[in-house]
């Protein structure tokens, strides 16, 4: 895929050839010799670099972190340890120069972590955490968050399960942990709030083009508007989560506002896209030589006369590309979106809209259309007590996909197959000897997708180490889809009438409230630092989903209508609901920032266990030591 990413950032841009004559000049003699010595303010630092500024002169500390340079009295120089703040001093005339340099918080070690319930940071992490950032999601023209996170995440494996616009992802954090087809689905959590990923999608209607994972709920988060995706992988940093984070937990943070004048944004890109590499598939000939030898290794003298390819039924010169003639057409991609943001050091917000539109490489007019609309709003009080954080996305997505994946037929059909079309350019059948692939062109699918996520956070800070904080999250999916197959699919020799043109409706629904109410404490106690939290989770999910297959339309103007058939059955109707209660908790304890010691645990209580078993524990230990930081490294 080429993409061209443009944005209404305005420039003119001059460029000229310029002709340099370099002269020979004699060295000006270095006027001191500099020595000093590097430390972090206890240890010595090896490694540092030394450089005169605006030149390339310079030296590495060695292993008692002493440096030597030659350099002018009116110099400067410019020191710097990965990890640390850099240093700029003026030598102004003087020959031993020492530096205590400062840990850079913006380093490695100091980006912080979502890990759930509280936040930490890299280097302190005990349990085994991935994380993306805005940075690298927005380089990439995807719709779904899930394809943002493909090869970047070690342990993380996400397969797409169709190449449509608008297809499902399969993921498995470290591996399999079922057998069954949905049983290694992680627990997905945006801005806090649990986002269920059952399938909505009727298998009758959109099996054969969405297979699998069908219509995937995630491709109503706008990558876009995303700051960042955690992956939890391991025992210790999914037992928080109890029986929910059994598969690994994804948590995604969306953009918020920050302190800052009033800021506008329009960010735009267009991309184009084909099958990257066909097979290699045998021309006319080669295919009839093979197909005329398999006969003959069966010892048939004759040709059936079902096989239309050799027996002189189709033209044995005929030759056709199908691959390029089903799959080969150009996808185009188009996004737009806009944002404004800023706020004062108490409020700050954030709104954004993004459009989104991509074609299929299959003949017709086809595509998956999606817009969202995100915002957010802080708000925090001069003493730091009280603050408050909402926010929103609602999106809507509709999908009018080809109803059949013409993939399969693409790699199969013969080379020598009839032309699509006759000379009066209807459907050719050829004398009912083909099934023409293009008469999946009068199927009709449709989907309608919308989704709402709404998010509040209020916290109250009674003392300088007490916070107590409620959340409160809703989650509404709206999902319709119908399938139209009127019969002109079927070979008009067939003498088949409107009675044969059928409808597929499927109506689904989605619906979930959660509650949080949280009390953390931190406090520095016997030499190090204890963070603690505990909380209650409250959470209610409803399904409902009804589906019918009418068919015997009277008219094929009326095949939408499902009315007016004159017959109608149900599928898939029905209703489930899940409740869930838990309390967890969470000691992390840390000595000298060497030492790290972190305690999570969770008590379960799911509609889903086995009666008199609806309750269930879990927990996980993790440690971690900084050896870096031991003398003895130094």
């Amino acid at each position: 895929m080429i993409n061209n990413h443009n944005s209404v950032r305005w420039r003119r841009i001059f460029s000229c050839n310029l002709l340099f004559i370099m002269f020979t000049l004699p060295l000006t003699a270095q006027d001191l010799l500099v020595t000093g010595k590097v430390t972090d303010g206890k240890l010595t630092i090896s490694g540092a670099n030394v450089i005169i500024k605006n030149t390339t002169n310079g030296v590495v500390t060695d292993f008692d972190g002493r440096y030597r340079i030659d350099a002018r009295a009116t110099d400067t120089l410019l020191i710097s340890y990965l990890g640390y703040t850099t240093l700029t001093i003026p030598i102004q005339n003087r020959t031993t120069i020492n530096v205590s340099l400062q840990e850079d918080v913006t380093a490695l070690g100091e980006v912080q972590i979502n890990a759930g319930y509280y936040i930490t940071t890299d280097r302190e992490k005990t349990g085994s955490i991935s994380r993306i950032t805005a940075k690298e999601i927005e380089k990439q023209p995807v719709s779904n968050p899930l394809a943002a996170m493909q090869g970047r995440m070690a342990g993380v494996h996400i397969t797409q399960t169709t190449g449509v616009p608008g297809g499902g992802f399969d993921i498995q954090i470290r591996g399999k942990n079922s057998l069954r087809a949905d049983g290694n689905r992680p627990l997905y959590i945006v801005n806090g709030i649990p986002f269920g990923t059952e399938k909505l999608g009727s298998t009758s209607t959109s099996a054969t083009i969405l297979p699998l994972n069908g219509i995937s709920l995630l491709n109503s988060l706008n990558p876009a508007d995303i700051e960042s995706i955690e992956v939890l992988k391991d025992a210790d940093a999914t037992a928080i989560y109890g029986s929910r984070g059994a598969n690994g937990v994804v948590l995604i943070t969306t953009k918020k506002g920050k302190e800052s004048t009033t800021n506008y944004s329009i960010n735009t890109y267009s991309g184009v896209g084909s099958i990257a590499r066909k097979l290699k598939l045998m021309n006319t000939e080669q295919y009839l030589t093979m197909r005329e030898q398999a006969h003959i290794n069966d010892g048939l003298t004759t040709y059936p006369t079902n096989a239309y390819d050799i027996n002189g039924t189709w033209d044995k010169n005929r030759y056709t590309d199908w691959q390029k003639k089903l799959i080969g057409g150009t996808a185009y991609t188009n996004n737009v979106q806009m944002s404004v943001s800023g706020g004062s050091e108490s409020t700050s917000f954030l709104i954004s809209g993004t459009h989104y539109k991509e074609t299929t490489v299959f003949p017709g007019n086809f595509a998956f259309k999606k817009s969202s609309a995100n915002f957010n709003i802080n708000h925090i009080s001069e003493d730091n007590k009280f603050e408050v954080d909402l926010s929103g996305n609602y999106s809507t997505d509709i999908n009018n996909l080809l109803a059949t994946d013409l993939t399969s037929q693409a790699i199969q059909l013969a080379p020598n197959a009839p032309a699509l079309y006759n000379s009066e350019g209807s459907l050719n059948w050829e004398s009912s000897t083909w099934q023409n692939p293009l008469r999946h062109l009068e199927e009709k699918y449709l989907a309608k997708n919308n989704n709402l996520i709404a998010n509040s956070m209020l916290i109250y800070r009674p003392f300088e180490s007490w916070e107590l904080k409620a959340g409160i999250g809703y989650v509404d999916s709206n999902l319709k889809e119908s399938k139209t197959s009127p019969n002109t699919i079927y070979d008009p020799s067939y003498g088949f009438g409107t009675e044969m043109s059928s409808l597929f409706l499927n109506d689904a629904k989605l619906q979930s409230w959660n509650f949080e109410p949280q009390l953390s404490f931190h406090q520095n106690i016997l030499g190090g630092k204890i963070n603690s939290l505990i909380g209650v989770t409250f959470q209610s999910r409803q399904i409902s989903q009804s589906g019918f297959y009418a068919w015997g339309f009277s008219n094929n103007n009326l095949i939408n209508s499902i009315a007016a058939a004159s017959n109608i059955i149900a599928i898939g109707n029905g209703n489930s609901e899940y409740k869930y209660n838990a309390v967890f908790g969470r000691i992390n304890y840390s000595y000298n920032d060497r030492y790290f010691l972190n305690l999570t645990g969770r008590r379960d209580g799911s509609s889903r266990f086995g009666h008199g078993k609806r309750f269930a524990n879990f927990g996980a230990v993790g440690f971690a030591w900084l050896f870096s930081k031991e003398n003895f490294i130094h």
